[in-house]
């Protein structure tokens, strides 16, 4: 019997996140083996965060949120991957998931118009072009 691979998630978590005052850099660890740092002051929220506030960084939401509770501010480490490297493939296919996902609750894929599909008689019906067969 064969054993299937765990799934990897979709997106990177964070297993640790801590303020450097020293350097004035937030550092995180992903689960994928990467580690990152960034200026808090280019992350929107944490532009005017003194260094005493960011100390406390913690790392919520089974690692998809950085939270910063002096300020009150939470981080989704997707977004602020994304608004440093661009907008990257897992982002896309996540959307792209999250879309099918709505869509499957209201009924499957939205239709489309006739003239959009392609159908020269529904178009030309609605365009007034074609008479009906009497």
């Amino acid at each position: 019997m064969r054993r299937r691979a765990a799934k990897r998630p979709s997106v990177p978590r964070a297993t640790a996140a801590r303020f450097d005052s020293r350097r004035n850099v937030v550092k995180v660890k992903l689960d994928n083996g990467i580690a990152f740092e960034f200026d808090p002051s280019r992350a929107h929220g944490l532009e005017q965060a003194a260094p005493g506030d960011l100390a406390g960084v913690r790392v919520e939401g089974a690692g998809g949120t950085l939270h910063f509770p002096r300020l009150d501010v939470d981080l989704t480490v997707s977004r602020l991957l994304e608004s440093f490297l661009g907008p990257l493939e897992w982002t896309k296919r996540d959307a792209r998931a999250a879309a099918s996902r709505r869509n499957g609750k209201l009924g499957g894929r939205p239709r489309g118009r006739a003239a959009e599909r392609g159908c020269a008689l529904s178009a030309a019906l609605a365009d007034g072009d074609a008479r009906p067969y009497r």
